[in-house]
């Protein structure tokens, strides 16, 4: 099928079912929401319209097929069908089990196709001015905060996905830290998505004030596997002058569901963001995250892994630009893919000329576990100043025979060989997780992909 084809075809799917004005404006009137929230969904809807839908021709699509997704089918889901439990023992087994109750949170957030189930925070840390709630709350409670931040870091006019997102998103969370509030334990989000052909557009807004710290999780999953879903998801962190935050994101969708997300930190001067990142589940997944070092000082860690099997498809479309002086930035991300999985893995450092003093490194290491698995690994500079660091690393590599054969002769099956060998290829990225808990979950996960 030739692109101009596949453009027209899509142009149609996406013209009926949940993808019509109508259906956005039925969506916020049913959400009774203000204004100024009407208005912008009808902006982020008109740039949805004439944005054409990405494809092979695309740079950053290239090397992921969206023709797979039935359009046509998807549906939103339905807010009469998702109750509030009246404790956690009712929430759904598969929404509980992600939770970490061995250790004690800030707060936590559960969604099910973008409606709350269950929410708690720790009085302690509401006293202290924090705001947690689902973003649909906070827009009709809190309006000053959400209209200055919402689709400011992260525009409409982005993306097809960001334009879609901005119209329909219909549930996620808002977490909102005062001046100079350190929050010691996590907050802990819940993403659920149940049900065939459901699409969910979950978005999240955290703002960390100046001097503020807070650790914030998200750990997606799915209730089942029996047919298709999509999920396109956008988190926006905006960063007060010196404020630490730590962003952990889990995706362990089920293996019917494709998803397309945007990630973005907005920092100000001497701001930190941590980012540790897990992509383990789905059929297609596709995630542009980037941190804007816009202020003198600012910096970012990223710590990632992914592990493509199947007939998965994980791209990550990583960015760090330098705009300001003295910022600092390290990237260590690391993937496997076995069975027929494919993953591909684009990192930008971007340095401008205002960005004298920069310190970048970009490192990217992969495994390939079968002869059918594929990882395309793209590290690239654009620098503009003269005097900066900056480097990028990667390597694709099997398993070393080598190692294997030394782990027989100690009486280790080959089977269980292989399998230490993927854990210690890891961890060295999950060592550089700070929290002791995200390290935990995401070691834990890691371990479960494997297992199956």
């Amino acid at each position: 099928m030739s692109e101009k084809i596949l453009q027209i075809t899509t142009d149609v799917a996406l013209s009926h079912g949940i993808f019509t004005r109508q259906t956005m404006a039925q969506l916020s009137e049913q959400l009774e929401e203000p204004d100024w929230l009407q208005e912008r969904r009808h902006i982020a809807w008109s740039l949805f319209e004439d944005m054409p839908m990405p494809t092979l021709q695309d740079e950053h699509w290239r090397r992921t097929d969206l023709r797979a997704i039935k359009w046509g089918a998807l549906e939103l889901p339905d807010i009469a069908s998702v109750e509030r439990a009246s404790s956690l023992e009712l929430i759904p087994e598969r929404l509980r089990s992600a939770l970490d109750t061995r250790q004690q949170t800030a707060g936590r957030l559960v969604l099910l196709n973008g409606y709350v189930v269950w929410q708690e925070a720790d009085p302690e840390v509401t006293s202290q001015g924090v705001l947690v709630t689902d973003l649909l709350t906070a827009a009709r409670q809190y309006p000053e905060l959400v209209q200055e931040h919402l689709m400011r870091g992260v525009t409409p006019g982005e993306g097809k996905f960001v334009a879609l997102n901005s119209a329909l998103w219909n549930g996620g969370a808002f977490i909102y830290v005062p001046r100079g509030v350190k929050i010691a334990q996590p907050f802990e989000i819940i993403l659920g998505l149940a049900g065939q052909n459901i699409a969910v557009f979950p978005r999240t807004l955290l703002i960390a004030e100046a001097d503020a710290s807070v650790t914030v999780i998200e750990d997606m999953v799915s209730l089942d596997h029996a047919g298709q879903a999509f999920s396109a998801a956008v988190s926006e962190i905006i960063a007060g002058e010196r404020a630490s935050v730590t962003y952990a994101e889990l995706q362990r969708w089920g293996e019917h569901v494709f998803s397309c997300n945007t990630r973005r930190a907005v920092h100000s001067a001497q701001s930190h963001v941590t980012w540790d990142l897990g992509y383990l589940g789905g059929r297609l997944h596709k995630t542009f995250l980037d941190s804007i070092l816009a202020a003198d000082g600012a910096s970012c860690m990223i710590n990632g892994v992914y592990l493509a099997r199947n007939h998965q498809h994980i791209d990550l479309d990583l960015t760090v630009h330098h705009s300001a002086r003295h910022t600092q930035a390290d990237l260590l991300i690391k993937g496997a893919a076995r069975d027929r999985g494919r993953a591909v893995l684009r990192g930008l450092i971007r340095i401008d000329q205002s960005g004298q003093q920069a310190d970048s490194y970009l490192k990217n290491d992969n495994l390939i576990l079968s002869d059918r698995a594929r990882i395309d690994s793209i590290p690239s500079l654009v620098i503009d100043a003269h005097d900066v660091h900056a480097s990028h690393g990667a390597t694709v590599a099997r398993i070393d025979e080598e190692h294997i054969f030394y782990l027989q002769s100690r009486g280790i099956s080959r089977e269980l060989a292989t399998r230490l060998l993927i854990e210690g290829f890891f961890a060295s990225v999950l060592g550089r997780v700070e929290q002791e808990d995200i390290r935990r979950r995401f070691a834990e996960a890691v371990a479960s992909r494997l297992d199956t």
